[in-house]
């Protein structure tokens, strides 16, 4: 009895493990060979049926260009090439991508099948197609369409031929390079690859954070009963060496010093006083720093990839303006972006013009905003600023003529005159935008002491602007810095042509990585949050 039972059960565990190792591996090169074979024997008719039948192909239109030029003939018939394109998925992740958006378990199964039938040869050729374009596409564009997360975005990008690409990439054998290609090759995009790797890492180890709650600002000597935890986490986070096991509910003198220090990294106010904002980095773990570096990965390959050899690049939640030519960093100023609720778009373009001593039109926003209200309340606010009213045909009007309570008050133009308190400084730097956005000079030195310094409406108040826009016109003989500082003196609007181009690039990023630490930024305009959720989707 005990063997009639014994064998079945034998003859059922042999057959099982029979099967378990007929699977292949999808990652091996075997199962590309193996596949490209039964790829190549594809009937065309099978082809034509999963392009026109299947509605979960990312590209399809694309795709039947492809193959009805080559009358729907299979296309990866060469092993290497299925092999490479299925090791640069499964490298989709490490840019912050996600292999399973590329087809990547359906093409796992298949390629497990030893012995592929003609139809699933045929949904495998098709998939490869796919996926190749789709990825691509990801690489080069990004996944995600900036124009629908931004109000203000104006950067445009050249367009790819991903049909000739897809071709090159399997006749010429080069999938893995050409994909590489289209990757940005920006030090801080490499950086931040690095970073998502550490914080993988480290998220899945993550001891959990307890939160502080938001809530009323916090002062120096203040009481709060959140004192305790906040001091705990700069613990944590090796700012604050102190011991944390009896401290009281009153801010001392050291722990403001720790939070300045941490507010200072994190491109906060550095005025010591615990707000919301200072308590949401408090309570940033790994997965919300590995969320946040997804979010700046996407947004670099939004940039361009060519940014010239002689470009002006700023990071608006950094506040920081860098000069460079041919790869080196030859200048850097601090900058004053704008408000939150007057943000500095995101575009790039190229400088044009100077102007010494400008003049300044108020800009309709500000206009019905900010300074026609002024107007109505102060009779003397237009003398008191050295301001001036044209209609739109450009004659002057007499102001007191004008009921500036009225909607036609919109009417007019508004500009201050040339001077020390003018708004723009004693300089200001063009490239012609849609936008209406420039660099320019401020009276208010003072801000450039903060550390936040999202206070403009949207233009980009330059440190030492003169020195900058100096530096922009050096190759010019006629318009050297002793030349500028002349025509400043003489109070006189002068117009200066740059003759060599210079691009500005306005990018916004709020994670890099310095030597072997990545740095986190606040999120000044609440813009990554929106990226990484819909990328996680």
């Amino acid at each position: 009895m005990k063997k009639s039972f014994l064998l079945p059960l034998t003859i059922l565990f042999l057959s099982l493990g029979a099967c378990t190792g007929d699977k292949n591996n999808p990652a091996d090169r075997a199962s590309s060979d193996k596949a490209s074979e039964k790829i190549a024997e594809a009937s065309p008719d099978g082809i034509k049926t999963e392009i026109s039948s299947k509605n979960d192909i990312f590209e399809g239109g694309l795709l039947e260009e492809v193959y009805s030029e080559r009358a729907y003939k299979s296309l990866w018939r060469d092993g290497e090439s299925v092999h490479s394109l299925y090791n640069s998925l499964q490298e989709a992740n490490e840019e912050g991508l996600n292999f399973k958006d590329y087809h990547g378990k359906e093409i796992d199964s298949l390629l497990s099948i030893p012995d592929l039938n003609s139809q699933q040869a045929a949904r495998l050729d098709l998939l490869l197609s796919d996926a190749f374009i789709t990825y691509a596409r990801h690489l080069y564009f990004g996944k995600l369409d900036p124009e629908k997360l931004h109000e203000f975005w104006g950067i445009s990008r050249k367009e790819k031929d991903f049909k000739k690409l897809l071709k090159d990439a399997v006749e010429q054998k080069e999938v893995s390079s050409i994909l590489e290609g289209l990757k940005p090759n920006h030090h801080v995009y490499e950086g931040l690859k690095k970073s998502l790797a550490d914080y993988k890492e480290l998220k899945s180890q993550e001891k959990k954070i307890n939160k502080i709650s938001r809530g009323e600002l916090i002062e120096p000597g203040q009481t709060d009963p959140r004192i305790p935890a906040i001091a705990q986490r700069l613990q944590e986070l090796e700012i604050f060496k102190a011991d944390t096991s009896e401290i009281g509910q009153t801010y001392s003198e050291d722990l403001t010093d720790a939070v300045r220090k941490f507010q200072q990294k994190k491109s906060i106010q550095t005025d010591g006083i615990i707000g919301n904002a200072t308590i949401d980095e408090l309570n940033k773990g790994p997965e919300e720093i590995y969320h946040q570096i997804l979010a700046n990965l996407e947004r670099w390959r939004w940039y361009p990839r060519d940014l010239g050899e002689h470009y002006i690049l700023i990071n608006i939640p950094n506040f920081k303006l860098a000069v460079i030519k041919d790869g080196d960093t030859v200048r850097q100023h601090n900058i004053i972006a704008g408000a939150k609720e007057r943000p500095t778009p995101i575009f790039s373009d190229t400088i044009d013009h100077l102007v010494i001593n400008p003049t300044w039109t108020v800009p309709p926003t500000i206009k019905s905003q900010d300074v026609l209200p002024k107007m109505a309340a102060n009779r003397s606010y237009l003398s008191d600023n050295n301001m001036i009213i044209t209609n739109r045909s450009g004659e002057r009007v007499d102001p007191s003529k004008i009921d500036w309570s009225s909607d036609e008050a919109l009417n007019y133009n508004i500009t201050q005159r040339a001077g020390p308190a003018n708004p723009l400084g004693r300089v200001k730097i063009m490239y012609p935008n849609q936008y209406l956005i420039y660099l320019h000079d401020t009276p208010a030195k003072s801000l450039f002491s903060q550390t936040q310094r999202a206070e403009s409406s949207g233009c980009v108040r330059v440190e030492n602007a003169v020195d900058l826009a100096a530096y922009v016109v050096e190759n010019q003989d006629d318009w050297q810095k002793e030349k500028i500082q002349e025509i400043i003196a003489t109070g006189e609007t002068t117009t200066v042509k740059v003759n060599r181009p210079i691009q500005v690039h306005h990018f916004y990023w709020t994670a890099w990585r310095a030597g072997n630490e990545t740095v986190i930024l606040n999120d000044v305009y609440d813009l990554d949050e929106q990226i990484y959720t819909k990328l996680t989707d």
